[in-house]
């Protein structure tokens, strides 16, 4: 943190009075000023830009009026803490106010005068003033003291000598300078408050205290050289040692300096030495004294060199001292460095391991709670009662729930990683509110309070990040309905010049003004009790901020204890209003689940109906719906696209939905209406809305309503198309084979209701021999018959090359060993009594069904590795029927079934025994056959670094568990490719 040595606004002699009012109440309170004797400076500020402009000067006081508009004091002190300035304020008001002067006390002002009181204002006024310039010249007098002390810290840590002071009564370190703590490798803090027994031996620690013990009896300096060992080398030091007294006379502290004169003393050796030798040779001079003075030049030569030496080692001396010195300096500092840097790097890996593995952990068995649920929903829904669907419903929002927790933790760890990537696009804010709102209903079941929206025209469109964007304002929206039992929650969007304002207003408890600053604090909730009365993390409004503040703006409170709450968020205003702008498909809770499971009656195969809808639930839905009952369906996701395939294949009819991103439904049947090729296709309107009159009137032949009865739909087409509902033609006949002339009567019958032709035979061998004559599309077939039973019958069958469905009706209990030998023929079998006749025209119809499935062609065959059953379980109910399911437990397994079984695409978990997913993924690019087979990665691991490693291995997706099923889909028939939709 940076220190300031200088004041930004000097303070001054005489009072400034700052007046952000009136002209009228500016002149009263100048009157006051007056009366109350007080020599003061005054401005008048009756606008926001002179108040601006005033605010470049210093002031004692300010006196904030309320006739202004646009300018009372919250607004003036929200201005110059614009200016980064804090100025002490008292409210004048025409009027007394009990809520006025909760609001100024809340706010900091010093006091609060009515009109109808205005003979407190001089008193105030006597009183503020001076205290105001006393607070300017006491921060004057405490920022000087402080720059005082940096500089004097500064010049004391500069000194290349060490440099200590003792406490006289504990003998305990007061202040000690770095080039001290640098000698001993430790910082200052630590030495602060050590007795000489902490860091000198038992010995010297003693010699020194009875040192300072004569100094402090004494008053006297002392001073005294020691060898001491440094850095494993013993060193000379020679110190100073004098008393500190105080007024009284009293030694309060000692001083000590202390130098290291080990170069100094070898020098002074080293001279004494050359003494000696100068004198030595003196004598030998005085002894030689004529030869002394034949060779006279020489011995002046010679003396010049050894000066000339002596020079040049002291000049070495100090060079290898400053080195020596520098050395240390940075060896201490680099080791000072690679720790701190050890430390970020495991405090880093740490914290990436224990998300990955707490992701991990709690995203596995999540998964298995919602497929599971999914599951059950899906496919025992219409066997649940409506207490077993209301509790699955009940689980499978516990488990969203707690997987939204997760992903709270898990987005505010990205978030403060700085792994946070902005999505700018097109956002429909009008749709992102309504979808909002729709989810907070479900937190307001059982309160009587109302939601409420307002988004202005002009912010409908905005360019950001719609998930960040749906985040911020279902988080605020949760919140405001978890704390409000009575009244409104409000959202409101509105332009405001260069931002966006998004305010979420309630009537609920309120936030309690001592909790208002923290409450965008990560885990801090205002009430965080155990006996709390609603629940959460603490993180929704943590993220909030940081959301904020990645999409470029910022988020702000005001709450009133027991009357409410508005958090504001500004965001930049980036609206982006296209001429087309796209549209969103569909409102979800299309029971596609139900829908599916009913089948229609069956039509004449070889009619092409054209299905456009964006949302690829709703294509499935239809294209179950009318693939069984014989027509060969077409799928456009958006108009545009529309337009081109009813020109390229003139389907014999067109299903279109209203709501289609590029180009809607209307424009879609105006354009097919307007076009002579295409005007006599009939169409039906398919749409979430009423609008029959409008949808007639442009051309349509039929326009349902979603959600859309299976039975409904084929009668429709059928009638569009001109065929009788129910037909069958080109199906072929149903032989009945049975004993029981009544039985073979009634199970024509409802066959024949059902819409399939049929043909009888009395005995198996009647049934063989209309077999071969003109072989069934199907057999019904009873088992306990005279002469030929009907294993006799299925084994001839099969011996003759006879692929035909059989279903087996019997009232016979079957062994493991028939049921077998059923299978082992291919044949459904159905228990004579109760719902049999039902159950054989469902068997018929599917076999059918699987029948022209088989030769359309093989079903795609995904292979999927992963340890976990219950994973497996899950994903092979999701695909069945759609694709070949093949499983390997682990990465061996999986790679040889992949050699052997060559399959379409891989589902590989990255998690696996033995050998992981990657390496896996890695073994399987090398293998010529498989090499170019997508492999979509399946785990449970959701961080990026994990992606990236798993698009190094080879993968050429990632999905993150839990998986959903529609995303699974989607995911797969991207990569294989939409022919195997």
């Amino acid at each position: 943190m940076a220190t300031s040595l200088t004041s930004s606004v000097p303070p001054t002699d005489t009072a400034t009075l700052l007046l952000v009012a009136s002209e009228r109440e500016c002149q009263r309170v100048e009157e006051a000023l007056g009366h109350a004797g007080v020599v003061a400076r005054t401005e008048r500020a009756t606008s926001t830009e002179a108040l601006t402009a005033a605010l470049g000067r210093s002031w004692s006081l300010v006196v904030c009026g309320s006739e202004v508009p646009g300018l009372g004091f919250a607004e003036a002190q929200a201005l110059w803490r614009q200016h980064s300035r804090e100025l002490p304020f008292v409210v004048l008001s025409r009027d007394w106010s009990d809520d006025t002067l909760e609001a100024s006390t809340r706010a900091g002002a010093r006091d609060y005068v009515s009109e109808d009181r205005f003979n407190r204002m001089a008193p105030v006024l006597r009183r503020e003033l001076p205290l105001a310039g006393d607070r300017l010249r006491h921060d004057a007098t405490a920022e000087e003291l402080h720059r005082t002390n940096w500089i004097l810290g500064n010049i004391i840590d500069a000194l290349p000598f060490v440099l200590f002071v003792k406490d006289a009564a504990t003998r305990r370190l007061v202040v000690a300078n770095k080039t001290f703590a640098d000698a001993f490798g430790v910082t200052k803090e630590w030495l602060l408050g050590k007795l000489d027994h902490d860091y000198f031996p038992q010995e010297q620690a003693d010699s020194f205290v009875a040192i300072d013990s004569d100094i402090l009896a004494t008053k006297k300096m002392r001073s005294f050289e020691e060898v001491a060992r440094a850095g494993g080398v013993d060193r000379i030091f020679a110190t100073r040692k004098l008393p500190l007294l105080d007024g009284g006379g009293e030694a309060r502290y000692v001083l000590g300096v202390t130098e290291d004169i080990t170069e100094r003393k070898q020098n002074e050796e080293m001279l004494r030495a050359s003494k000696a030798e100068l004198e030595a040779a003196n004598k030998q001079l005085a002894a030689s004294l004529e030869e002394i003075k034949r060779t006279r030049a020489v011995s002046a030569r010679s003396l010049a060199s050894y000066q000339q030496r002596a020079l040049q080692m002291e000049i070495i001396r100090q060079q290898n001292e400053d080195l020596d010195r520098l050395a240390q300096e940075l060896a201490v500092a680099k080791r000072n460095e690679e720790e701190r840097a050890r430390e970020a790097e495991a405090a880093a890996r740490l914290k990436s391991e224990f998300l990955a593995n707490f992701s991990h952990e709690i995203r596995t068995p999540l998964n298995g709670i919602i497929g599971y649920c999914d599951l059950l929903m899906r496919e025992e829904g219409s066997r649940l009662t409506a207490h077993g669907r209301r509790d699955l419903n009940v689980v499978k929002t516990n488990a969203k729930t707690l997987l939204a927790l997760i992903n709270d933790i898990l987005d505010l760890s990205k978030i403060e990683a700085g792994k946070v990537d902005v999505v700018t696009e097109p956002v429909d804010v009008q749709e992102l509110a309504d979808e909002c709102m729709a989810t907070v209903k479900e937190y307001l079941k059982g309160k009587d309070v109302a939601l409420t929206t307002h988004i202005d025209g002009q912010a409908s469109m905005l360019r950001t990040d719609a998930l960040k964007l749906r985040q911020i304002m279902l988080n605020l929206l949760s919140n405001a309905a978890k704390f409000t039992d009575t009244g409104e929650v409000a959202l409101s969007l509105v332009p405001s010049g260069d931002e966006v304002v998004m305010t979420v207003e309630d009537t609920g408890v309120g936030i309690p003004a001592d909790q208002l600053p923290f409450i965008f604090e990560k885990f801090r909730q205002v009430d965080g009790s155990t006996t709390r009365k609603v629940g959460g993390t603490g993180l929704g409004l943590a993220i909030v901020r940081e959301l904020s503040r990645v999409l470029g703006g910022t988020v702000n409170v005001v709450s009133t204890l027991g009357r409410g709450t508005t958090f504001t968020v500004r965001l930049p205003n980036t609206a982006n209003r296209p001429t087309s702008a796209p549209q969103v498909a569909h409102e979800r809770g299309v029971p596609v689940a139900e829908v599916a499971q009913h089948v229609g009656a069956l039509a004449q195969p070889g009619s092409t109906v054209l299905v456009v809808d964006d949302d690829p639930l709703i294509q499935q839905l239809v294209t179950g719906q009318l693939e069984p009952a014989g027509f060969k369906v077409v799928v456009a996701e958006d108009g545009i696209a529309a337009l081109k395939r009813a020109r390229e294949l003139k389907p014999q009819a067109i299903l279109l939905d209203i709501h289609l991103p590029k180009l809607d439904g209307w424009s879609v049947l105006s354009q097919l209406k307007g076009d002579q090729a295409l005007a006599s296709i009939p169409v039906i309107l398919i749409s979430v809305e009423e609008q029959r009159a409008r949808g007639f009137s442009l051309g349509a032949c039929e326009y349902l309503v979603k959600p859309v009865e299976p039975e409904r739909l084929v009668e429709v087409v059928q009638r569009c198309l001109g065929q009788p509902s129910g037909t069958s033609a080109g199906v072929g006949e149903v032989l009945v084979v049975d004993d029981d002339s009544a039985t073979r009567e009634l199970v024509s019958r409802n066959l024949r209701r059902a819409g399939f032709s049929t043909a009888e035979a009395r005995n198996g061998e009647d049934a063989l021999l209309k077999a071969r004559v003109s072989p069934p599309s199907l057999v019904v077939l009873d088992l306990m018959m005279p002469n030929l039973d009907g294993f006799e019958v299925l084994r001839r069958l099969r011996a003759e090359k006879l692929q035909v469905p059989v279903v087996v009706l019997t009232g016979k209990s079957l062994t493991h060993e028939e049921e077998s030998l059923l299978r082992d023929g291919f044949a459904g079998f159905v228990k004579k009594g109760g719902h049999a006749l039902e159950d054989v025209i469902a068997q018929a119809k599917g076999l059918l069904l699987s029948q022209r499935a088989a030769s359309a062609g093989r079903l795609p065959r995904i292979l999927y590795v992963e340890d976990s059953a219950q994973n497996r379980d899950i994903v092979r109910r999701y695909l069945g029927g759609l694709f070949e399911v093949i499983e390997a437990e682990d990465g061996e397994h999986g790679l040889e079934r992949a050699t052997r079984d060559n399959p379409d695409l891989i589902l590989m978990d990255l998690s696996l025994p033995r050998l992981d997913g990657w390496e896996a993924t890695r073994r399987l690019r090398a293998v010529p056959s498989v090499a170019n087979v997508p492999v979509i990665a399946v785990t449970a691991h959701a961080g990026r670094e994990y992606q990236d490693k798993a698009h190094a291995a080879g993968c050429t997706a990632y999905l993150t568990k839990p998986l959903d099923r529609d995303q699974l889909l989607e995911m797969i028939r991207k990569h294989l490719g939409r022919s195997h939709g």
